[in-house]
């Protein structure tokens, strides 16, 4: 779907339909939050297949299905960076410097799994810092978060 992002502010601004502009501004938005959302939520997913079917798959054809899996997650997660990233560049297009400041760029350390967000008092984890993202209000849920409103008391 072509959308005004394509035109350009300027081109938009001579229409006279700057206030479609701030619509998808808004969709971009939204569908930066749900793809940041899922960024979050599909690493984790990751985690636990690889340790409960590649890790215990007894057999050769089991262990080929469980990698299989864990492919195609790890092409769930490309899929989400890479409409995220697309949802950044139609931000940048619109010239949304606010919320370009909130969303930032996503870079491939960004995208792997870490063990600071299962067990967070694991051994070596002192010196390990979560991404960028980890901290963003997505959705609202760090308001209604019982694990962080247990961190800030």
């Amino acid at each position: 779907i072509p959308l005004l992002s394509n035109l350009g502010l300027e081109r938009c601004e001579e229409l006279g339909i700057i206030g479609l502009v701030r619509k998808e501004i808004t969709l971009c938005e939204g569908q930066a939050n749900d793809m940041l959302h899922a960024i979050r939520v599909h690493p984790a997913d990751k985690a636990i297949l690889f340790r409960t079917t590649v890790q215990l798959a007894k057999s050769q054809a089991t262990t080929t299905r469980a990698w299989a899996q864990l492919h195609s997650m790890e092409q769930v997660i490309k899929l989400n960076s890479t409409i995220y990233k697309k949802c950044r560049a139609q931000l940048t297009n619109l010239q949304a410097d606010q919320l370009l400041e909130k969303y930032w760029e996503l870079e491939k350390k960004d995208l792997k799994a870490t063990s600071a967000v299962a067990d967070p008092n694991a051994q070596g984890q002192r010196n390990s810092t979560l991404p960028w993202f980890w901290s963003l209000d997505v959705r609202g849920d760090l308001v209604s978060n019982d694990w962080i409103n247990e961190c800030e008391s």
